[in-house]
């Protein structure tokens, strides 16, 4: 298996990515993650304590550094949040909340949950995609095809073949909004059987 994976140069590159799925993503090892992003002093603890798996992991641990009425920038504070991670065994819980946003703000864009790419109206609407499910029933159904780039139901849709593994795409894909210079773009129908 790894061998054929190698031979059609099998690898992660999803166009963009839903919400969702950059939550479900890794939180370690992560394929946007450049390198330095990850030490292993500071980690133990989020990795065994914390016991942080997925990116989402990673953005629950830093919602309390945004909570400043309650979290205190030390090593005993005392909201909840640090106080259940105080008795599991982590000595300072800001440290490794820093940590974990750290580690949040070094993802590449394209990865990183807390960037909202620029909107590429790709998607259809919820109307037409209502529509589109109507006509997929029907034997003769007109199907309007949807642009979206968006990966956003499964991370087995983000796997491609045929890629340059050497030159992975980091930014988040979009559609430019002027055509180039001297192109004519014709919006004609094409029906595709």
């Amino acid at each position: 298996l790894i061998k054929t994976t190698k031979k059609y140069h099998v690898s992660f590159m999803p166009l963009k990515l839903s919400e969702t799925l950059k939550d479900q993503l890794p939180a370690w090892l992560h394929p946007g993650a450049p390198p330095k992003t990850y030490h292993k002093g500071k980690n133990r603890c989020l990795e065994q304590t914390h016991k942080i798996k997925s990116v989402q992991d990673l953005r629950d641990i830093t919602m309390r550094l945004t909570n400043q009425r309650m979290h205190q920038p030390r090593a005993p504070c005392p909201c909840d949040k640090c106080t259940e991670d105080q008795l599991a065994g982590c000595q300072n819980p800001h440290k490794c909340a820093q940590t974990a946003k750290n580690i949040l703000d070094n993802l590449l864009p394209k990865f990183n949950p807390n960037t909202t790419p620029r909107k590429d109206n790709l998607t259809l609407m919820h109307r037409r995609l209502e529509k589109n499910a109507r006509a997929r029933t029907q034997p003769q159904g007109e199907v309007l095809f949807d642009p979206t780039i968006t990966a956003r139901d499964n991370l087995s849709d983000c796997f491609h073949i045929f890629t340059l593994p050497s030159r992975p795409l980091q930014i988040p894909a979009y559609r430019l909004r002027i055509p180039a210079v001297n192109r004519q773009m014709n919006n004609e129908a094409l029906t595709i059987f």
